[in-house]
């Protein structure tokens, strides 16, 4: 049995917050408003995935709004985290699953 999205999205938070990677200070409107993939010009992976990503993906369930079909995050997140190596698996993994959940 695959865990909801809702569930999923939790996990990610938890662990975030658990490993001191949750911002409490978004950031700026301009960084906000980018329209590059990921708002990599603006922001990096993890500010992305918290405030734009993980967000939206709230927004609309609480909104009763169908999920984005297709998301493939996971291979964006290997890379732009494959520097921190084993500290990152776990959050990769929970991404992967997002990823699943979304297909």
């Amino acid at each position: 049995m695959s865990k909801s999205i809702s569930v999923i999205l939790d996990e990610i938070q938890a662990l975030m917050m658990r490993d001191g990677r949750w911002q409490s200070m978004a950031p700026s409107a301009e960084a906000m408003m980018s329209t590059d993939p990921f708002c990599i010009n603006s922001m990096d992976f993890l500010e992305w995935l918290q405030w734009i990503y993980l967000a939206r993906l709230r927004a609309l369930i609480d909104a009763g709004r169908p999920m984005p079909m297709g998301a493939q995050v996971a291979p964006y997140a290997e890379e732009a985290l494959k520097a921190e190596g084993a500290k990152v698996t776990t959050l990769i993994a929970l991404v992967r699953d997002l990823d699943r959940a979304l297909a």
